[in-house]
């Protein structure tokens, strides 16, 4: 059983945050946060957008994941999948692959090991920075 803290409370701010990720389908890292919010006439600090992420993650409103050199936030309702960056234009993909999630729950059987959740990220090159068609 996953126990969720209890978010301290949900600020203007924080909300604003809530919203704009949760109408997208993009993978937002903490300085898009600030930019967008900014753009859209609502300014917050980036101080106040980290601990805002942090905030509305912990309480499970929304969902990281360490891609390369930084965390990003996506919407928490999605169903589960993995992702794929492009180390040339900063892409991201996500797919699901029922194979690769029979491998990982054999590997962790295995050890002994209680699987509660996983994330696996695949780095390379995309198809448009290829050329590669679909």
């Amino acid at each position: 059983m996953v126990i969720i803290p209890p978010m301290q409370r949900l600020t203007t701010q924080r909300q604003a945050i809530l919203d704009l990720i949760n109408t997208s389908n993009r993978h937002w890292d903490a300085e898009e946060v600030n930019r967008e919010l900014s753009d859209r006439g609502q300014p917050v600090g980036i101080a106040t957008v980290y601990r805002g992420l942090t905030a509305l993650d912990e309480a499970g409103l929304i969902s990281s994941v360490q891609l390369a050199d930084r965390k990003r936030y996506e919407r928490a309702d999605k169903s589960h999948h993995d992702h794929m960056v492009c180390v040339e234009c900063g892409s991201i993909e996500e797919f699901s692959h029922h194979k690769i999630e029979a491998l990982q729950e054999a590997a962790a059987q295995e050890k002994g090991f209680e699987l509660t959740g996983h994330q696996l990220v695949l780095f390379g090159r995309c198809a448009a920075c290829t050329g590669v068609k679909k």
